[in-house]
């Protein structure tokens, strides 16, 4: 099942051609790496696929639900609720693992199930818990309550891993 299908996609930025015509189908289960020099579009591209850049060309479905495409040369997005839909799909890890810094790591984690998708505190904490152990990180116990400031690198990076994965991160219960 293809989960991400890019297609022909263009991205420029005034008179910069920063996506050329990029292609490619990610199906359940395959890993895909981009990689490339400085300045050849990967993190545009990524950008893209998460909305917070648009496209200029081409098309982009994301687990079978169209969220760009090129109609006539002019793109046409979908609808607000299908955005919404496709935006819960996908996860970005940005290059600087920026957490908030007035909130502890579990608040970091926790901030966006709860005010995006009504999740209730206990249930999203419970979530955070199970990510943080999945991602591996040494004490997780110590890891929830301490502030971004007091964390490596590594391990801000892996926080923001369980941010990524906790919208669509299932819960102890409904695994078993």
């Amino acid at each position: 099942m293809s989960i991400i299908t890019v297609e022909n996609v263009t991205k420029n930025f005034d008179e910069l051609g920063v996506l050329k015509g990029i292609s490619f189908t990610l199906n359940e289960g395959e890993v895909l790496s981009i990689i490339g020099p400085s300045g050849s579009g990967k993190s545009t591209l990524l950008r893209c696929l998460t909305q917070l850049e648009r496209i200029d060309g081409g098309r982009i479905e994301v687990c079978s639900m169209t969220m760009a495409s090129d109609e006539g040369g002019t793109v046409q997005y979908a609808d607000a609720r299908t955005l919404k839909e496709i935006r819960l799909k996908l996860g970005l890890v940005f290059q600087n693992f920026n957490l908030f810094p007035h909130m502890r790591v579990l608040r970091n984690i926790t901030e966006a199930p709860v005010t995006v998708l009504g999740l209730s505190k206990d249930e999203a904490e419970s979530r955070a818990r199970d990510l943080l152990e999945l991602v591996g990180l040494p004490d997780p116990a110590a890891i929830r309550h301490a502030w971004p400031f007091r964390l490596s690198g590594g391990q801000r990076q892996r926080v923001m891993i369980a941010m990524a994965l906790i919208l669509s991160a299932r819960s102890s219960k409904e695994r078993s």
